[in-house]
């Protein structure tokens, strides 16, 4: 005898069950994929991380107190305000901890951006410039949740 005659000889309500989805595990499964989806979303709302923007800082000397200025892209601008905590290494060792102070919101253009400045002093003592520099600026936002980071991350 052949597999398909062996199906054949089964009665009408084994049929039935065998081609019938159980509707309990259909429920359970949906209910599963459904809670799963919104513990991700929870999560995704309560978890925060610091906010950051990074650019490049060109830092100089006048009038003995050292000076920076960050320019950062245009798209940006709305996200700052004075006083928001800035930190700048310079030659991956030195880090300069400073305020912002000096938003400058006019639009600058170049080949390979659009961008404002961000300008001020670094009251730091221990530290002296011979020659102007380039460090690397970190400047932090604020706590921000995942879900508001993905809406509005331009």
């Amino acid at each position: 005898m052949s597999e398909n005659s062996s199906i054949e000889l089964r009665s009408e309500k084994v049929r039935n069950i065998i081609g019938q989805i159980p509707s309990r595990i259909i429920r359970i499964g949906i209910t599963v994929i459904f809670a799963v989806v919104i513990a991700l979303l929870l999560g995704a709302y309560l978890f925060k991380f610091d906010h950051t923007i990074n650019a490049t800082a060109e830092l100089y000397n006048e009038n003995n107190k050292i000076h920076y200025i960050i320019e950062l892209p245009y798209n940006k601008l709305k996200l700052l305000q004075t006083g928001q905590k800035l930190v700048i290494l310079v030659h991956s060792e030195n880090s300069l901890p400073a305020t912002v102070q000096n938003i400058d919101t006019t639009l600058h253009i170049n080949k390979e951006q659009s961008y404002f400045r961000v300008q001020g002093t670094i009251d730091y003592p221990d530290f002296k410039l011979d020659e102007p520099i380039e460090g690397q600026a970190t400047v932090y936002i604020g706590k921000i949740n995942v879900i508001d980071y993905a809406l509005n991350n331009n």
